[in-house]
């Protein structure tokens, strides 16, 4: 057969798929556009800590304790049985472990210690976005040592259907829990009934819109504010109003899980997945330490109060195993705000470089694509 004569019968493409080629560079280009320019860490950022015990590889939550501040809070993702983690919060070392008698969570993604000394566990991931309820475990915030606790629990369904989230706030003045649901278009933020605590059930509604692919979320001591961040950046709300007030962007991370804020109120601490991930500080921005931020949401019983208000005693106990903290020393911390550092600007002016010529590639690829499409 003549090279004309197998074109002949070669059907013509479909618009469908010349469009399905398009559509996947444009989508390309538009990513890669959307990447902020991230320095170095010693440049942008400084290490709280890093999580050493190998009993902890996939840290999807952090909490500091509003008991004992000098303790911080994690869970492992899905595959772990719910095990709340106590960390040293200088050195990271793993001090204490806290099962929770009588429960079997399936995917616990988030914490939140509340300054009535209570610390909520959620288990709300949902990847496929088919279990029929979501649970909130509540327990007293747990000191150094191992112990096992009877919960409280509370069973949640969403009244627009099952969904994936990993991020949770409780507000201890009214008794709501917030949770934000992880999509992609149209995250929400849900909230329960005030008291939730009360109840054995509660439906979840939507009261605000979310960023996309929300990982983590949190109140800020001492201001009436909530921190929810996704692998990238974070925004700040107002709260109880849940109007969108600042955002910035979060250090490069292997997967950006979890983000607390520490009782000074100035910074939020990040985590990641992984083997001895690093816990990051990062300040918050200029403008939410004005004059003009709000006081308190505990004074007017509608938010968290400030972190360390609660008078409480953690309870005693040995170290819970030999890991290691490490990388408690402090690098250079974050610039406060105002003009990106020189090396900043030549992190970015690099990845606008590579950026542009990664994109004439994929353009002409694209041009030899359509090319043969149409021969």
């Amino acid at each position: 057969m003549s090279r004309a004569q197998f074109a002949a019968r070669r059907p013509a493409p479909s618009i469908r798929s010349r469009s399905a080629w398009v559509a996947a560079f444009v989508a390309v280009g538009l990513t890669l556009g959307a990447q902020p320019a991230y320095s170095s860490d010693a440049d942008r950022d400084r290490v709280v800590f890093t999580i050493g015990s190998p009993q902890i590889t996939e840290s999807s939550s952090l909490a500091v304790s509003t008991v004992d501040p000098g303790l911080v809070y994690t869970t492992n993702d899905s595959g772990d049985d719910g095990t709340v983690y106590t960390l040293d919060a200088t050195s990271g070392t793993l001090v204490g472990r806290t099962t929770l008698a009588g429960a079997a969570p399936l995917d616990v993604e988030a914490i939140a210690a509340s300054p009535d000394g209570s610390l909520v566990v959620a288990d709300i991931g949902d990847n496929n976005a088919d279990h029929s309820t979501a649970d909130l475990y509540r327990i007293a915030q747990p000191g150094r040592g191992d112990s096992a606790v009877t919960p409280q629990r509370v069973d949640l369904t969403y009244v627009d259907g099952p969904r994936d989230a990993e991020s949770v706030l409780y507000d201890e003045g009214s008794g709501r829990v917030f949770v934000v649901s992880k999509v992609i278009g149209g995250a929400k933020i849900y909230a329960t009934p005030p008291r939730v605590f009360d109840d054995k059930r509660a439906r979840l509604r939507p009261v605000a819109d979310a960023p996309a692919l929300a990982t983590d979320a949190t109140f800020v001591p001492g201001a009436d504010l909530a921190v929810v961040r996704t692998y990238l950046d974070a925004t700040v709300y107002a709260y109880p109003s849940w109007e969108e007030v600042a955002s910035f962007d979060l250090p490069a991370q292997q997967q950006g899980e979890s983000i607390t804020v520490p009782p000074s109120g100035d910074e939020v601490w990040v985590g990641s997945e992984g083997k001895r991930s690093k816990v990051l500080a990062v300040s918050l921005p200029d403008v939410l330490a004005s004059p003009g931020t709000p006081a308190s949401p505990g004074a007017a019983s509608s938010g968290p109060a400030t972190p360390g208000q609660q008078n409480g005693t953690g309870a005693g106990g040995a170290g819970a195993d030999g890991g290691t903290g490490g990388d408690g020393s402090s690098t250079a911390s974050a610039q406060p705000g105002g003009e990106d550092s020189p090396a900043q600007q030549v992190a970015q002016v690099v990845f606008v470089v590579s950026a542009a010529a990664l994109l004439a590639i994929l353009a002409g690829l694209l041009i030899v694509a359509v090319r043969r499409s149409f021969q």
